[in-house]
């Protein structure tokens, strides 16, 4: 019987471990993406990446055929005004929390087709704040630190996604 404690024992630190890990993982790789980018940008600042390479490892497997731009968001000051073209080709803006979970993003495909050849420009808010108080399109972050990815296609002539890319920008309102 002895052994039957031992392999519950087993099981259950195992499955403890793997919970743990589960809820520690993500955080840690998100402050590691949030120091990286934080050398060369201070936060609420768009970072525009170099087309990433087989070298490329400031996010994990950048793809060859995209074009970045990042902005590390700290809404601890105010919220932060995100402005940018839409291009023609693939072109995407994504919001993720300290945790990777991505919670809000806008993008020119499908239903979203309407937003080409426009400019976005999106209210970022922190957690407390009220939406009511702002115009326009506002995005309410359920954490007051985060990332937000600007992505556009960069396959053939890629410099209207360049432009697109170039021509945004993130700043304190």
């Amino acid at each position: 019987m002895n052994w039957l404690r031992w392999i519950a024992a087993i099981l259950v630190c195992g499955w403890l471990g793997q919970y743990a890990l589960a809820m520690l993982v993500p955080h840690l790789v998100m402050e590691r993406l949030y120091q990286k980018i934080g050398e060369a940008r201070e936060p609420n600042q768009l970072n525009v990446t170099p087309r990433p390479d087989e070298s490329s490892r400031w996010v994990v497997r950048p793809s060859p055929d995209l074009l970045y731009a990042s902005c590390l968001y700290n809404l601890e000051q105010g919220p932060v005004l995100i402005s940018a073209p839409v291009p023609e080709r693939y072109w995407s803006m994504q919001f993720y929390q300290m945790n990777t979970d991505n919670f809000a993003g806008i993008s020119n495909q499908r239903e979203q087709r309407f937003r080409v050849g426009t400019r976005v420009e999106v209210t970022l808010i922190g957690p407390g704040a009220d939406p009511a108080g702002y115009s326009g399109e506002v995005i309410q972050s359920p954490t007051t630190r985060g990332v937000m990815l600007l992505r556009a296609s960069g396959i053939g002539d890629a410099s209207l996604s360049r432009a697109a890319i170039t021509g945004s920008s993130c700043a304190p309102l």
